[in-house]
Parts: structure tokens; sequence; C-alpha cells
């Protein structure tokens, strides 16, 4: 981009105080437009003759201004937003005077506005709505149109086409249609459009006038919604539920038209049951109006029967409209319309007003398909890709987040979830997950219409997986799992988001008055501390001074309560799959969380009583019988209670205790207990290990003292090498009879900020790994592969490493000879490391990878791959 600047020496300012004068005017008179990219500060230095420093200033005043934002590994782009106008003085005693309707333009709807969405930055992963798999496009539509432009096509696109849609293509429709429903259709009822859009607003202008009722689904498919008002109707919402459209509630009063997407509801995923689709038919009947029949998620719809469309039932009042956005690609503009016969003329004479024809040359290649068996074949194939995306998309689901609500599991692009207890509402959740470069869409920002605010709307995420592979999907909902950790981490949650309102059969908690300040106010120190000379009680036990020279388990500890003091185990019985034995499985629930006292379901950490924000619960030492659920607290080397947790005076007993201790909850908080699992972060059956090794690597980078029970393990080893377990992530290891296999890296949270022997919060552990490495991992998860018992000073036996493998050693700023950035998503390619893991040996070049290899993390081939420089 060339920009317009004059720079004048002779003038006070300086060249950097111009040059942001200048760029700053041409943005505010969109000279420059929003989201343009502007040169980077060394072609600009070059094009107006001065410093690269002095570009360089001027862009970080206008980036701190906000006019400007630079996005990694992309350069400087205009702001999106714009900004509010520069202040200048008003004329006094002058009334405003009234834009003229040329200079104000139509009002625009925020709805509008909405539908036809907004340019977003680059996501890591995006669960967008509207994307279907390119990898999944068949290719024979190519080859066909390539026949049919060298068949003929001179003397069918130089005459007009006719505006109901080529012949070939509505009679292959008619066909496939008259198979699926049952129904015989003919295909002058069909009419062909670019879309679901036009198809309703086609509908619209044969059917509405002004005032017209139609009745919507709540919540709704916007776009129907939007087509529908345009032309002037009065819309009135019916709510849905599980069973779609609630035809019970449908107005006993003349319209003209009632929109339902019978097969998968948008947004909920939910199908029109049996019974409701006679009466919905019956009350379309006695009130005079048009069936508008969505067949949104018919052609992929997997498990169980699936029920036969409305249009059989009802042809003399139901208008279908189809498309085949999910099939072949949303970039694919065709639809399909049928009507029935007595409107069908009127259809085609108010379609040739609309648009006057589809092209010609998609609409042959689409019939060539579909009269040939093409398309049946490619359906089979795309179902069965996009089935096996979905059951990753649900099983990811489920184990990062526990039991899911979800809607929309059996049809379908997409799912409809309720966003569990633990988690902030939709609209806060959807910000914070595209702030982490994910994308994901609450129902205010999708292309839904809700007239209510309800727990549908404020619970509600809609997540498209159409253009995601499996890979990609795993990691999104990884990385959705770590965001909401962080921002409660971080304290960029407050707790009460986190919470659900009350049954309304319990009475409402009393909030005493609360002494002191709330731990979620209390900020991590910025740095570490200094080295202090006391020594935690458990570095002599775990001869943490020094390495071994064999492998060994040098701890074992159980955690009976969560966010509760530790117990050290001599030996330990492990089965296959399972953690280790009691471990975290009772825990302190937050005041108001709905979770069942003796049975509750996992749920995120953010709904119990944490270390990360109470760190006085790290002030006493607790212990509790595994077998006779005798339970203690100790401070010092005073006992200060003694309770049973299998009676209830006890569990009382032990709440109002930690209601005391913890001034800052407004009511005591409730004992909950896991009869088949515990409450570890992840609802996975995993056992935490800690590297000693790796905790002395970080005393003597950091220069401060470093107690191994911050981090709250389950087995410490001593490899004798940092960060070597790492590398076993994915592999087995061994210690004394049982084997495990090493599931993945373990990322560190507030707690382990706070001193497990004093309960000061003396460190920022997260954000010094964070600043050293760019992670907060510390340690792995296992999972047990092989039963059997341990001990204390068991041998470890770690696997055997190819010699070939680079060390995944966290180091900052380490030159490698050739490095290539991924341009989507940022992923680095090494060529000295390969990827060993899918069979590219170190010392591939970029040039050598396969035509077929795709980045692991976004999916994309290899020409978006770019010399990376440190």
């Amino acid at each position: 981009m060339q920009l317009l600047i004059l720079l004048d020496n002779t003038r006070r300012e300086t060249l950097t105080e111009q040059l942001v004068e200048q760029i700053r005017e041409a943005i505010r008179k969109r000279r420059i437009a929003r989201g343009a990219r502007l040169p980077s500060s060394r072609n600009l230095a070059d094009q107006l003759g001065i410093s690269r420093n002095t570009v360089v200033r001027a862009y970080e005043n206008l980036i701190l201004e906000g006019h400007v934002e630079a996005r990694p590994a992309s350069g400087v782009f205009v702001a999106e937003e714009p900004l509010p106008p520069a202040h200048a003085p008003s004329a006094p005693n002058l009334a405003p005077s009234r834009p003229s309707a040329a200079q104000s333009g139509p009002p625009v709807d925020l709805e509008h506005k909405r539908f036809v969405g907004r340019k977003e930055r680059r996501m890591m992963v995006d669960f967008a709505l509207d994307q279907t798999s390119a990898a999944r496009f068949p290719l024979k539509m190519r080859r066909l149109a390539q026949e049919r432009l060298s068949q003929g096509a001179a003397s069918s696109l130089s005459v007009p086409s006719d505006s109901a849609g080529l012949s070939e293509l509505r009679t292959a429709i008619a066909h496939c249609q008259s198979a699926a429903c049952g129904f015989m259709v003919d295909p002058a009822q069909i009419i062909i459009t670019s879309g679901r859009i036009e198809s309703f607003n086609l509908i619209a202008r044969m059917f509405l006038c002004y005032d017209a009722r139609v009745v919507i689904e709540d919540p709704g498919y916007l776009g129907a919604f939007l087509s529908f008002k345009s032309a002037g109707a009065k819309m009135v919402a019916c709510p849905v539920d599980e069973n779609g459209l609630m035809a019970e509630q449908l107005p006993e009063r003349p319209c003209s038209l009632v929109h339902v997407t019978p097969s998968h509801q948008y947004p909920t995923g939910a199908a029109l049951s049996a019974d409701r689709r006679p009466a919905l038919i019956a009350w379309a009947r006695r009130n005079d109006c048009m069936i508008v029949e969505d067949g949104f998620g018919d052609e992929f719809h997997d498990e169980g029967m699936q029920l036969q469309p409305i249009l059989p039932a009802a042809p003399e009042r139901t208008l279908y409209v189809g498309d085949f956005a999910s099939s072949l690609g949303t970039g694919l503009r065709l639809g399909y319309l049928i009507v029935p016969p007595r409107y069908a003329e009127r259809a085609r004479l108010t379609k040739a007003l609309l648009s006057g024809g589809v092209s010609w040359l998609e609409q042959s290649v689409l019939a060539e398909m579909i009269s040939s068996g093409k398309y049946a074949s490619h359906v089979l194939r795309v179902r069965a890709h996009y089935r096996s995306c979905r059951n990753v998309l649900v099983s990811a689901l489920r184990r990062y987040f526990g039991e899911v609500t979800l809607g929309g599991g059996n049809a379908g692009l997409q799912l409809f979830w309720q966003l569990p207890p633990g988690v902030p509402h939709a609209r806060i959740f959807e910000h914070q997950a595209r702030h982490g470069r994910i994308g994901v869409c609450s129902l205010k920002s999708a292309p839904v219409h809700a007239s209510e605010d309800g727990d549908m709307t404020r619970r509600g995420i809609l997540l498209g997986f159409g253009g995601l592979t499996e890979r990609q999907i795993e990691k999104g909902i990884a990385r959705l799992s770590d965001i909401v950790d962080d921002a409660l981490d971080d304290h960029l949650t407050e707790i009460g988001e986190l919470l659900v309102d009350l049954p309304p059969e319990r009475p409402p908690i009393p909030t005493p008055k609360i002494r002191g300040a709330p731990a979620s106010a209390k900020k991590h120190e910025p740095a570490l501390t200094a080295r202090r000379e006391s020594k935690s009680d458990c570095r002599p036990a775990m001869d943490f001074e020094h390495g071994s020279a064999m492998s060994l388990l040098k701890s074992i500890y159980l955690y009976p309560v969560k966010g509760l003091s530790g117990q050290p185990l001599a030996n330990v019985s492990l089965a296959e799959g399972k953690p280790l034995p009691h471990d975290r499985r009772f825990a302190l629930a937050r005041p108001g969380v709905p979770l069942q006292a003796n049975n509750p379901k996992w749920a995120k950490k953010g709904l119990f009583v944490m270390l990360m924000l109470e760190e006085a619960l790290a002030k006493v030492q607790t212990h509790l019988d595994p077998e006779t659920l005798e339970f203690g607290v100790r401070s010092g080397n005073r006992t200060i209670l003694s309770v049973n947790l299998d009676e209830p005076t006890g569990r009382a007993a032990l709440e109002d205790y930690f209601h005391q201790l913890v001034p800052t909850l407004p009511a005591p908080p409730t004992l909950v207990r896991s009869r088949n699992g515990h409450f570890m972060d992840k609802p996975d059956n995993v056992v935490s290990l800690i590297n000693l090794a790796t905790i002395r690597s970080l005393e003597k980078q950091w220069g401060a003292e470093i107690d191994p029970l911050r981090f709250r393990a389950n087995l410490y080893v001593d490899t004798g090498k940092p960060w070597e377990e790492f590398e076993w992530v994915e592999k087995e290891i061994h210690i004394g009879e049982v084997g495990f296999r090493v599931d993945r890296r373990n990322g560190r949270c507030g707690a382990t900020n706070v001193n497990p022997s004093s309960g000061v919060r003396d460190m920022d552990i997260p954000g010094s790994l964070r600043a050293n490495f760019g992670h907060k991992d510390l340690g792995v998860y296992l999972t047990v592969a092989k039963a059997g018992t341990i001990n204390v000073n068991d041998p470890l036996s770690r696997p055997v490493l190819p010699i070939a493998q680079a060390s995944l050693v966290p180091k900052v700023n380490v030159g490698v000879s050739r490095r290539f950035i991924c341009r989507g998503c940022y992923y680095i390619y090494s060529e000295d490391v390969g990827l060993p893991a899918e069979g590219i040996a170190p010392g591939t070049t970029c040039r050598e990878l396969p035509e077929t290899w795709r980045c692991p993390d976004c999916g994309t081939d290899k020409s978006k791959l770019r010399p990376y420089v440190s």
C-alpha cells in the first residue's frame, strides 16, 4: 500500500509527530479503510526516505491510541472498530439540524448487521457455523464442469435460461425427493434458487402483505426471521423445547406462514416429535396458514429412524426449502423451493422478477452429479466423515467438561451445547474463547433470533465442526477448557459468574457481612521472591537437594479432600484405568452450587473452595482415614477438629469450621463425596507426576526455593534430567509393578502460588513459566495401564526414545537453522526435528514435505509455510 504522506523538516513538530498526525487523519477520513494493512515499517521508511525507527515510533503511538493494531506474524492493521470523533468545540445556541434522507440513509437493523456477519480476527481453531471441509469437496465436479464447458456450453450460455431453473436439475431433485419422502414431486413444483435466503424472500414476495402474521420458532433461524420481517410481516414467536416447536402454543388466529425446522431445529438441534407434526398440520388448516418446512439438517441425519417430512402429509399447504450447502459447501450458492402445484406458475414468475435465474454451469454440473449417482455416493462418504468429527467433538467435550447437555447430536454440522455450571455465561465464555483465538458462537452472536433472554440464550453455545479436522477439534476443546481455568486463575472471571441460580424449592442462602478483602481481589505477586532459608517438611523425605544416580520414585501423596493438604504414603496399589484409591474423593462445594452431596457429578474447579483463591486452606494440616472416615484438622501440634465424615453432625461441623477459616464465603460450604470418581481438574482417571530434577533446574534458574508440594502431585520422581518427563507423553513408563501411559502435560494453576507450609501467596508459578518458556506446563498426567503395587524408592523405567528425537526441554530463544512458520496458525516446523510421529524424519526439508502434508494444528497445506526468524 502506498500512503500519501508529506513530511516537512522545517516544521516545529518532529517527523514522528507529523507521521502520526497524517495517518490518524487519513484513518478518520476513511482514506485508509478499516481493517486495511499498513505498509511495513521498512517499506514506509523507504517510501518516505526517513529512518525506520521514526516509522516504528509512529506505529507504536498509533497502537497506543487505538487507531491501529499489531497482529503477530501478520503486520500492522487499521483497527476494525471506529474511534469516537475528536473533541471539537460546539457552537452555542444552535439547534441541531435534521439530516436529510440522502445523508442519513435507511436505518440499519442490528440483527441485519449480525446476520451478515463481521470480519473476525484469525482464530487458531474456529468452530464456525457456515464452514464445510474443503478436503471433502468432490473433485468430480471440477471434471464435470470442464466437460460441460467443452460440450455445448456456448449455446447454453448464449441464451436466457428458465427462471425456474434448469429442467435437468429440477427433474433430478424431484426424483431424489420422491424417493426420500415417499411422495411424488413434479419437477414443475421446483424452483431453483441461490440458497435458503432467496427461497425465503421468494416465499415472502408470494404470500406476505404488510402486517401479515408469520409464526417463527423461538429461538429460530435469523435468516428466515429477517426475510419475513423485511416484507412488513408481524412476527409471532412460538417457543421450542426438546421435542421441537410447541404446537400447543400456536396462536388460534389467521396467519400467513409458519416457519419450522422439523428435522433439525435451528439452533437447538431438536427434531419435531411425531405427535406434534399432525397437530401442526391441523392448526395450519384451521387457520389457513402455509407451512414453510426448512429442510435444515436433512442431508446428515445419522442416528435412529428419520421421521417423514411434513411435505407428504400436507402437500397442499407446505413450502419445502432445501439446499446443498452442507454436502457440497456453503460457497456453492444453490438451493431449491418445492411449492404446491397451484402455486408453481406464480413462483416461476416471482422468481423471474427477483433474480431471473441461477448460473447455468453450476446447475448443469449438479444435475449430472445427481442423475449419475455420483452425488449420492459423495453424500455417503462425507456423512461418514462428519459423523466421525461429531463423535470426536462429543468425546472431547465429555473429557474436558464432564457430563454435557447437547442438542443436534444426530444430524447437521453443528452442536448446541448448554454450558455446565463452573463455566461463565455464554457471552463471557465466547469473549474469553475468542481472546484465546478459539472461535465459538453464543446465541447473541450466531444467526439466531430469540425473543427472550432466558437460560437457553444465556447458557447456549453453538459449535460448528464441518470445517475442522479431528485433531483441530480435540485441540480446540482442550484449549477451551484451559481458557476457562486460566480466566479463573488470572481473576478475569468472578466466582459469581460460575454459579447458577438455586432451585426454587430451596431457600436463598443468607449473605453475612464479609470480613476482609475477597480472595478474588488478591493479585499474584508479579515475580518470584528471593530464596529463603527455611525448608518444608517434605524435602528430607524426597531427598530433594541431590539428584539420584538411578531414577527413583521418591514420594507418594494422597489428597483425600480436594484443595486440602496431602498425606504421604509408603506404598499404594493401583488398578488399571483408575486413579489413586481415595484420592480427591471429597471436595468442599461453594455455597449455592447445585451439586448432590452424596453423588455429585464432575464439575469445573470454579464450583469448589480452592487453594488458588482461598490460601487460608494451606494454614492447616488435614488427615483422613479412608477406611473409617475419621477426619482431623491440625495447626502445628494442636488438634483443632476431629470428626467422622460418615455422620451428618461431623460433616456439618467440618463445613462450619471451614466457613470460619475462609470468612470470604457467604455461607458454609457443602462437603460433597464422589462414589465412582474423583475431583480432578479434568473428568478423567489420572495420576499426576512431578520430576524433582525439573524443580531443581527452576530453582537454579529463578534463584528461589520451590517447595515440591506446591504442585500437589501424587508421585514425585527424580530422574536427574530436567524436563525429561515431557518426552514421555503418549509413551509408557514403569514404576515398580505398575505400568503407566503418559497422557499429557500438566498445566499449572494459581494454587501453585501458595506456599503449602505457610499459607502465604509468595510466588507466581504460572506467570513465571509463561514468561520463561511460553507455556505454564510442569509435570505430567499418567493413566494406569498395568495394575500393581508401587513403593517409595521403586525404580523408574523410562521409555526408549529415538536418538534423533529432539528434546522437549523448553528453552528460551534457541536458534534453529531452518524453521518455517504456518501463516494459518503460527505452528513452527523445524527441519532439524521433522515430525517423527507422522513419519517425517529429522532433516526433511520444507521443500521435501509431501504434497498431502497438512499442518498438525490448523490443517492447512504446506504452501502456508514461510521462513521463520526468531
